[in-house]
């Protein structure tokens, strides 16, 4: 059987009831995904799918028209499904995805961020994830405070971004104890109003 909601409101209802495997949900016109899997004690998690244990068959999803993923894993602690063949190429804003998801530690090398705007607290506290970065097209993001903070076993090289327009860096990588400082010397930060703590 196949399922096809419509909004985010009709997803969530799919994928909160385990009887239904996520490779039979067609998300192609969901545009909103953001916090749908948070399982942290917060106003917008309210409605997520956060006993949700099952997650084969998700990185079957195409996620094209996908805009927002901001928390979308957020708190997730066991989540670690390979994402990493997903369509984000529509996606803006990526804050929070991976914030607290422990667990997660799968390529995404491959993804298209090209138009993403925001991954501040993107991999917060994500302290398995140490994955391929530096083919990412970044150009367009503005935030990445606290982007990486307290990811301690984070250590790839990330000179190949190109952060021109990113504005705050803020805490990026605090806590990050694996990464090393020397390989993003030369990152151009001249529109960062704010780099203050970034390691």
């Amino acid at each position: 059987m196949k399922y096809f909601p419509k909004d985010k409101e009709e997803l969530i209802a799919l994928v909160a009831d385990e009887s239904i495997k996520l490779d039979e949900i067609d998300v192609s016109k969901i545009t909103d995904m953001s916090f749908l899997f948070c399982q942290v004690d917060l106003s917008e998690c309210k409605n997520s799918a956060k006993k949700r244990k099952n997650f084969k068959g998700i990185e079957k999803w195409n996620t094209s028209n996908v805009e927002n993923m901001k928390g979308m894993f957020y708190g997730n602690e066991s989540f670690n499904e390979p994402i990493g063949d997903w369509d984000v190429s529509n996606v803006k804003d990526m804050s929070n995805m991976f914030d607290e998801a422990k667990a997660f530690n799968q390529p995404l090398d491959r993804w298209n961020v090209s138009n993403v705007e925001n991954m501040s607290y993107m991999f917060y506290n994500a302290i398995s994830f140490n994955q391929p970065l530096n083919s990412w097209n970044v150009s367009r993001v503005k935030n990445m405070w606290y982007m990486f903070y307290k990811a301690t076993s984070f250590n790839q090289p990330l000179d190949k971004w190109n952060v021109s327009n990113v504005e705050d860096v803020y805490h990026m990588f605090s806590k990050a104890e694996s990464f090393n400082p020397q390989s993003i010397k030369n990152w151009d930060l001249r529109k960062a109003r704010n780099v203050d703590y970034m390691f």
